[in-house]
């Protein structure tokens, strides 16, 4: 098994531009970038391909604006020939050829289905709703309290609870078509409410809710779902972006209740809401020059971290938790944020007080 260092050495041994160039692709230089067409779907017009190149070859990364397509050197050579991990390295090692045949099928990217005014009016109404009846709720206040989580939180972040048995009542009392939350994925058929009995969470973006992420309030049972998304937007985004975008190092956390500590300890970051490390990302998380990686320290969490460190390098900055399985832990105990802080303290980057 290959060692973080021995991956670290084998990127730089390969420089991304370079790896791609003997597969075949023309590559246009623009500073330490490079630009060409996707060899990961039929790439027409302008090219949609980006290469990021750095003074340490094992920072490289490649994205495709186009079908979202993105990673290392490893993950370049891997989507090129649908190969395995190993299968990969060996290639890069020089033990097998690189070659461009057994081309996997084209990436197509998942396009979210397009709103208008009443879908958004319709989510923005249930999100007013789902707050105002968490404030009115002494089981979901208790809930959240014992999570560590203060009014102010609670009101910055627009957290709700849905008790299930309001919203249709709510649309018609607004003059909102029910036929749009249906679309929306708010109401089930029959007009049950999708997130009945959980804490809400919306993803905002300019103060309004874009989409929208539950838990089931207390512990679940076996065949509910701990974490229900909205399900009539496609892709679900990563929570907190705004909080994110204007921090010099944001933390990125694994849970929604992760995001919400953050939160109430004024830091910025972001929620993947899972370990599956996907293009959008590989994508989103490269706008930043650095990043903490403060996931779970199960095996999971492990190893979305371990990924991340591989794609990114020096960049991204894994914090060990001081033990405790996620940074939500952390939230009731009275030196929390403290201990956290001194998880953070051994990079040279800080996070915001």
């Amino acid at each position: 098994m290959l060692s973080i260092d021995d991956i670290r050495t084998l990127k730089r041994a390969n420089p991304l531009a370079e790896v791609a160039a003997r597969c075949g692709l023309e590559l246009c230089r623009t500073g330490s970038s490079y630009t060409g067409r996707c060899p990961f779907h039929h790439d027409q017009g302008r090219p949609n391909l980006s290469i990021c190149c750095f003074t340490d070859a094992s920072d490289d990364f490649f994205h495709c604006f186009r079908c979202g397509a993105g990673g290392d050197v490893i993950r370049f050579v891997r989507l090129l020939d649908n190969l395995s991990f190993p299968e990969a390295v060996a290639r890069l090692q020089g033990t097998a050829p690189i070659q461009r045949a057994n081309r996997p099928a084209p990436i197509t990217r998942t396009t979210a289905p397009q709103w208008g005014l009443a879908e958004r009016a319709c989510l923005a109404a249930a999100v007013t709703l789902y707050h105002h009846s968490l404030l009115d709720d002494v089981q979901a206040l208790g809930y959240l309290s014992e999570r560590g989580l203060h009014r102010s939180t609670i009101e910055r972040c627009r957290v709700g609870y849905v008790a299930g048995d309001e919203l249709a009542r709510y649309l018609a009392w607004r003059r909102l078509p029910l036929r749009a939350a249906f679309r929306v994925g708010l109401l089930k058929p029959g007009g049950r409410e999708t997130f009945a009995g959980r804490i809400v969470v919306p993803e905002l973006r300019s103060a309004q809710p874009i989409w929208l992420i539950g838990r089931v309030l207390g512990e679940p049972r076996a065949e509910t779902p701990k974490y229900l998304g909205l399900p009539g937007r496609g892709r679900k985004p990563l929570l907190g972006w705004e909080s994110a975008v204007g921090e010099a190092c944001p933390i990125v956390v694994e849970s929604v209740f992760d995001w919400l500590t953050l939160r109430s300890w004024g830091m910025g970051g972001l929620a993947l809401l899972g370990t599956r490390v996907r293009p959008r990302v590989l994508n989103a998380l490269s706008r930043f020059e650095h990043f903490y990686l403060a996931l779970n320290s199960d095996v999971a969490g492990r190893e979305a971290a371990q990924l991340l460190v591989d794609t990114f390098g020096q960049r991204a900055l894994p914090v060990e938790l001081p033990g405790v399985k996620d940074v939500s832990e952390l939230a009731p105990l009275p030196d929390g944020r403290e201990r956290f802080l001194r998880a953070l303290n051994p990079w040279p980057v800080r996070a915001a007080a």
